[in-house]
């Protein structure tokens, strides 16, 4: 064949116009394929071992199969990129492909007719590319940029091929000895059953199916096949106090270095069982992983490909945070990789579970001990990074990861932050510049008012000497902004201690920084400030909102539905408000009564609320649980989650008390009061 130079890629377009707008499959490219197939039909290699290399866009002209597992491969992956010439396939200086040294993998399979092999809608499908010189030049240039991929990523593929073999001859197609282990593995793990109970199904299964069937006939061989996978994990020797973990330097010691007592259980045995262990699930592996599928190697860019709007954050790559730290070219690594667009980073199968404490005491101040492994391997993806091929862009590069911030509700907060969440100085942005004060009479502590000196300096609340602390204008800027650098400045000022230097439970309040709870309230050093890039963040910590908006709910309906020993209006914050608030419609009478207040509900207002939720609440399937199970006798709601809650204030709450609550309260609830008091 001879072809001016552009001609051929005129010719040859079809190739690269694999699929239409709607995912289908072009005519266009199944009338060239079945050219391409009949073209290297006729090579002299093909009629000697039946077999031809692949040039799909995996296997790369790397491996030989016959001509139909070669036109399946196509139909579904495409061609290689810039393959316009079919060298390897009857033309343009062709070779014996069994000289050049590839090591191919052969596969016995039956010739059949390609006439039925591809079968489409023809009307589903359109004519499309006129312009293919554009075409080819965009082409020209990806392949510039080819690699083949790394080591550690052609031994996954070549696993996954050796893996995705068919259970036998003739089985469906998706149907192969990988993925019955990986289905098996996920029964197991779903339903608690034993691993002798896995022999047995695995036996049978392996019995039923046809003679010289490739399936697991056993549960250590299930094992041993999704181990191939390539994602380990640790289990890792804990003191029974959680003062330490057996790991790197320490993984010999035979008890613990703070509290002396014994690792292992008394045993005559030869096997040693420790008294904990926590299993830790490295991180770095699972991220390659994204990189080497088809199916999720394009995302893993969307966080630096999709369109922006200005003021918009649809994403975390869009908040001031991210772009702070984007001059190191990072991505962060939570739970789930943010690189991902976000109808992805929340889905379960994202959503990498890295360690697992032991029970059944909970961690509390000593959790820094169980994430050293974590911290431990972030560092190595900071420092040094780790080589990954990207499936989508053909291509190897560096992997490196740094850990955003963290998500956590608020109790958490303290034990990821070293800043004590509970007493007067537990606000962790306000710190000791708080407002906060003590209830002369509940005892507790109250933040009531301290949200005034974040409104703008002109807003008419700040001068509001009623509907706030009585006779109170508030002209205070809000607190200081803290950087990094000065928080690390604070640690080592008072002394706090890094939990895996003193041990999990040396947080005692003997052991405690000077000035603790009186001017600050760090009672340790995260072990996040081993990061070094940790002090550079804008954002460290966030508060889940669920958790937040479960509280906050439950104390507004205990309150309205006067819950006893629930409620928030109670005697003792009756005895607390006339020293704050100038509300005479709320203060004690003289002979000791408590007034009923406006937002309490009435017991008609009650039942008719509870016989709403009850009857006429009703939300999709797997939306929010049933509802009318939460309503408890008529008398309080228990047992919501916190999805329960969240759906309740966002899709019920606007509206629900409209009819039930004076109408200032319920706007003041609903939040859909629009109206500025003027100042007095």
């Amino acid at each position: 064949m001879s072809y001016g130079h552009h001609e051929i890629y005129v010719r040859r377009a079809w190739m690269y116009q694999h699929k239409d707008s709607n995912g289908m499959v072009t005519s266009e490219f199944v009338d060239g394929l079945e050219e391409f197939l009949e073209n290297g039909n006729q090579m002299s290699l093909t009629q000697e071992s039946g077999e031809i290399p692949c040039p799909c866009r995996k296997c790369k002209n790397g491996k030989h199969f016959s001509v139909r597992v070669v036109g399946k491969h196509l139909y579904n992956r495409g061609f290689i990129p810039n393959y316009y010439v079919w060298f390897w396939h009857g033309e343009a200086n062709m070779v014996n492909a069994s000289s050049s040294g590839t090591s191919f993998q052969h596969v016995e399979e039956p010739h059949i007719n390609f006439e039925h092999q591809f079968d489409y809608d023809h009307q589903s499908h359109t004519r499309f590319h006129d312009m293919v010189h554009d075409a080819y030049h965009e082409t020209s240039t990806l392949s510039d940029n080819i690699e083949e991929p790394n080591v550690d990523a052609q031994q996954f593929y070549n696993m996954l091929d050796a893996a995705n073999q068919p259970l036998y001859d003739g089985c469906r197609e998706g149907l192969s000895r990988l993925s019955l282990a990986s289905r098996m593995m996920n029964i197991k793990t779903d339903n608690n059953l034993s691993e002798v109970c896995m022999d047995s199904w695995a036996e049978l299964i392996s019995e039923i199916l046809p003679e010289d069937n490739l399936a697991a006939e056993s549960y250590y061989e299930i094992q041993k096949l999704v181990s191939s996978l390539g994602l380990p994990s640790e289990m890792i020797d804990v003191c029974i106090d959680n003062y330490m973990i057996f790991w790197k330097n320490d993984d010999q010691l035979q008890e613990c270095r703070f509290c002396g007592k014994p690792r292992y259980k008394p045993s005559t045995g030869r096997t040693k069982v420790p008294y904990h262990r926590m299993w830790y699930l490295p991180i770095t592996d699972r991220l390659k992983r994204l990189y080497h599928s088809e199916r999720t190697s394009a995302s893993m860019r969307w966080h630096a490909e999709h369109s922006r709007i200005d003021g918009e954050v649809t994403h975390p790559s869009d908040a001031k945070a991210w772009q702070h730290f984007n001059t190191y070219s990072l991505w962060p690594v939570i739970v789930t990789p943010y690189n991902l667009p976000p109808d992805m980073c929340m889905q379960r199968e994202f959503l990498f579970l890295s360690i697992l404490v032991p029970g059944p005491k909970h961690p509390k101040r000593s959790l820094d001990v169980f994430l050293q492994p974590l911290i431990y391997e972030l560092q190595q993806l900071w420092y040094t990074g780790v080589s990954t091929f990207d499936y989508s862009q053909q291509q190897n590069f560096t992997m490196r990861a740094v850990l955003m911030w963290t998500i956590s509700d608020f109790p958490a907060y303290g034990m990821l932050s070293g800043w004590t969440t509970h007493g007067r100085l537990s606000c962790p942005y306000c710190m000791h510049q708080t407002d906060a004060f003590q209830l002369k009479h509940g005892r507790k502590t109250s933040w009531f008012d301290c949200h005034r000196r974040f409104l703008p300096v002109s807003h008419p609340y700040r001068k509001n000497k009623k509907l706030f602390t009585r006779n109170k204008v508030i002209r205070a800027p809000p607190p200081v902004y803290f950087s990094g650098e000065y928080l690390a400045e604070q640690l080592d000022y008072w002394g706090a201690q890094e939990t895996a230097k003193c041990g999990g439970n040396w947080h005692i309040p003997a052991n405690m920084p000077d000035g603790y709870l009186v001017d600050h309230n760090w009672h340790k050093k995260s072990i996040f400030w081993q990061l070094p890039y940790w002090k550079d963040l804008l954002l460290r910590h966030n508060l889940d909102v669920m958790h937040i908006e479960k509280f906050f709910f439950d104390n507004l309906m205990y309150t309205l539905l006067n819950v006893q020993g629930r409620s928030k209006d109670n005697l003792k914050t009756r005895l607390d408000l006339p020293d704050i608030c100038s509300r005479p419609e709320l203060h004690l009478t003289r002979d000791g009564k408590v007034p009923v207040p406006i937002f309490r509900l009435s017991a008609v207002a009650k039942s008719t609320l509870f016989e709403w939720v009850k009857s006429d609440v009703t939300f999709p399937d797997g939306y929010v649980s049933k509802l009318s199970r939460t309503a408890e006798q008529g008398q309080k709601f228990s047992g919501m989650k916190s999805h329960d809650c969240h759906v309740f204030m966002q899709r019920l709450l606007p509206f629900a008390m409209a009819e039930l609550l004076p109408r200032n309260v319920h706007e003041a609830i609903a939040g859909t009061h629009d109206t500025i008091i003027q100042p007095n």
